[in-house]
């Protein structure tokens, strides 16, 4: 079986239990769910959570993947979910967090969940071609360039109260009282990249050029080709610790970014940066089994657990950076990713991947299958994406 069948199988996979698992009956979803598939009825529901199942559930139908009556039935109930728990009528956005009964508990508008909701709205618009979906897309980018924008250092402040004034509050991944991070602006080149492909609107295209040379030349290292994760106002790097998956994620989103431009000169430089920054993650991320280990520091792994989701990205990764050069080493070394993934990542007693594994291969069964940033989005969108790009000629 080739790679493309073998992705074709794990993405129908993983949509079959996040439908079976994942989503309610009344049109919403579990907040939390173990990993032997067990539901916590009573969880909180994230937004991160929220938006990547309608993004993947609607990409899953805009490429024709997974094209099914039942699929826009969940995207439209998503949809209205959506609307009506997680979207802000007063100051516009999306809330954080919300309760089991949707009413909101975190408010904070951060530009990480903006990103993720305008993506979704995008794909949700790719989809069924609602305007409302489109509308949605728009007013959170307007929002974003009113109150993120840094128009003196470059890039966007992250995280704002609900009525969007500045606060100091993080992500809850970091205790680093940082003003600007990798994470949220790699993240915002990507729903800036989808909305631009659905609404090439003049502006959004300057604003997406300019993100795109930040990400490429303040965020990657030249030293390195690794991101650097975490800045202070004028971008001046507060940590050195590197996360592989990211290096390989960023590759090729970059690259999906200057595609949409459609400018020769930036796609050829962006490729040569994406190219060196996977050989990067290659010489120093990659362990002998065809894992990712999950960070390092100063050229050495420094934590060697296996993620669910640097996994599915380096697939990816890989996959561009063969396409890019025409190398076919980067094309095996994504078919032993893709061999770590199915041996390891993949649960075959009760479906979707576990959170992580150890450097022996051991999976961590405490772990939830689903939780705020446990989401269908980096396995699916692998799945996917590897799809199309291995599709025959023709096809």
């Amino acid at each position: 079986m080739n790679l493309r069948q073998r992705v074709a199988n794990e993405g129908r996979s993983i949509l079959t239990w996040w439908r079976k698992h994942a989503l309610r009956n009344d049109g919403t979803f579990y907040g939390r769910v173990t990993t032997d598939c067990i539901p916590d009825p009573n969880a909180d529901l994230g937004v991160i959570l929220a938006t990547r199942i309608l993004w993947t559930f609607s990409r899953a139908i805009h490429t024709g993947f997974e094209a099914s009556a039942e699929n826009r039935h969940i995207i439209d109930s998503m949809w209205n979910m959506f609307k009506s728990a997680f979207w802000d009528q007063t100051h516009l956005g999306v809330f954080w967090m919300v309760d089991a009964n949707q009413q909101p508990v975190q408010t904070r508008k951060h530009i990480y969940a903006q990103s993720f909701a305008m993506y979704a709205c995008a794909e949700y618009y790719a989809a069924t071609g609602k305007q409302e979906a489109l509308l949605y897309a728009q007013l959170i980018y307007e929002c974003i360039e009113r109150y993120a924008r840094d128009s003196v250092h470059g890039g966007y402040f992250e995280s704002f109260s609900v009525d969007w004034r500045p606060m100091q509050d993080q992500l809850g991944i970091s205790d680093l009282a940082a003003p600007k991070s990798m994470n949220t602006h790699l993240h915002l080149l990507e729903a800036y990249t989808r909305l631009y492909q659905v609404w090439p609107n003049p502006e959004l295209r300057d604003r997406l050029r300019d993100l795109l040379q930040v990400v490429a030349t303040r965020i990657v290292n030249p030293q390195t080709s690794h991101f650097q994760l975490f800045f202070d106002a004028d971008w001046r790097p507060l940590s050195d610790v590197i996360s592989y998956g990211h290096d390989i994620e960023g590759s090729w989103l970059l690259c999906e970014a200057a595609e949409a431009l459609g400018d020769g000169a930036c796609i050829q430089a962006t490729r040569q940066l994406a190219v060196q920054m996977v050989d990067a993650t290659l010489a120093e991320g990659l362990d002998a089994d065809g894992g990712l280990f999950n960070e390092g520091h100063a050229g050495r792994v420094i934590d060697d657990d296996k993620h669910w989701w640097p996994q599915a990205e380096a697939a990816v990764g890989l996959v561009n950076a063969y396409q890019i050069t025409g190398n076919p080493e980067y094309f095996k070394q994504s078919e032993r990713v893709w061999d770590f993934i199915e041996q390891h990542m993949s649960d075959r007693q009760y479906g979707e991947w576990y959170w992580l594994v150890d450097r022996s291969g051991n999976p961590d069964k405490t772990k939830w299958k689903v939780e705020p940033w446990k989401c269908p989005y980096h396995n699916t969108r692998a799945c996917l994406e590897l799809w199309q790009r291995l599709a025959p000629e023709g096809e």
